[in-house]
């Protein structure tokens, strides 16, 4: 009988992530298939082919003024997201672990996360005016209530069997946090992380739409308006772009943070 050579750590990593890498990429060159198809079958300006959506997008990136509608887009995302995503963590954390508060304050937040966001931003625009302000303020309050619930949750979440240890051992508060509360929270966390980004861009798109003088939404707005079906579909192709990188980044600090603190649960 011949032994069986040992894999190595890293080539298990390696192919756990390719396994995970072709789902994904079968399934969107799928929706590509089907699209290409779609368009070739109905022959109709509505619904233009991928070439003719990536020869919009090649043309609207040559605009000097589109190139810079990307970066305002990038930079207020960027700063309402980890506003957000800072903001929601602690405070949701810090709510979490006192029980009054968190029973008097989380069914508030419940009520106010399911309004429609879109109905609230004649609100942001009248109360902060035109421009990043208002945007990134509209795009960050998309963000911050549902990173607020999920660590709210998630603390409230910890077993109170070691918090009544600590507690019995008189564990500073501040200990608590770090030994038990923070490790107990830290995967339903890094997910909530994700679901933050998502939001914020979408708050961020849609208030660019309504209410911004630059930005992808406006510049989507703006080919709306003018029925160039090919380039709306180039920028709609960019947007995906601009959210996967950061979504499988977070995702991989996800599922991280779930097999280093999982146990802890």
């Amino acid at each position: 009988m011949t032994a069986q050579t040992p894999v190595s750590p890293r080539r298990r990593a390696v192919a756990n992530g390719l396994g995970r890498l072709w789902p994904p990429i079968l399934f969107a060159l799928l929706v590509v298939a089907c699209w290409w198809g779609t368009a070739t079958v109905l022959k109709s300006t509505v619904v233009p082919a991928p070439g003719a959506a990536v020869k919009g997008l090649q043309a609207e990136l040559g605009n000097p003024r589109f190139r810079a509608s990307v970066l305002d887009t990038v930079r207020v995302l960027a700063i309402a997201y980890m506003a957000a995503a800072a903001a929601g963590a602690i405070a949701g954390t810090l709510l979490g672990v006192r029980a009054f508060w968190s029973r008097a304050l989380l069914p508030l937040v419940y009520v106010l996360n399911s309004v429609p966001k879109v109905t609230l931003f004649p609100v942001f625009l009248l109360v902060l005016g035109l421009g990043d302000l208002s945007r990134g303020s509209f795009a960050f309050a998309c963000g911050v209530v549902p990173m607020f619930i999920i660590a709210a949750e998630a603390t409230r979440g910890v077993s109170r069997t070691h918090l009544k240890l600590a507690a019995s051992l008189r564990v500073g508060e501040i200990q608590v946090m770090r030994k038990i509360v923070w490790p107990s929270a830290l995967p339903a966390i890094a997910g909530g992380l994700r679901l933050s980004f998502g939001f914020t861009f979408l708050g961020l798109v849609l208030a660019e739409m309504f209410a911004g003088s630059s930005g992808l939404g406006q510049e989507l707005l703006r080919n709306v308006s003018i029925g160039r079906m090919e380039n709306i579909a180039g920028e709609v192709i960019l947007i995906a772009v601009l959210a996967l990188a950061p979504t499988a980044l977070l995702t991989w600090a996800e599922r991280w943070t779930a097999e280093r603190y999982g146990h802890n649960a």
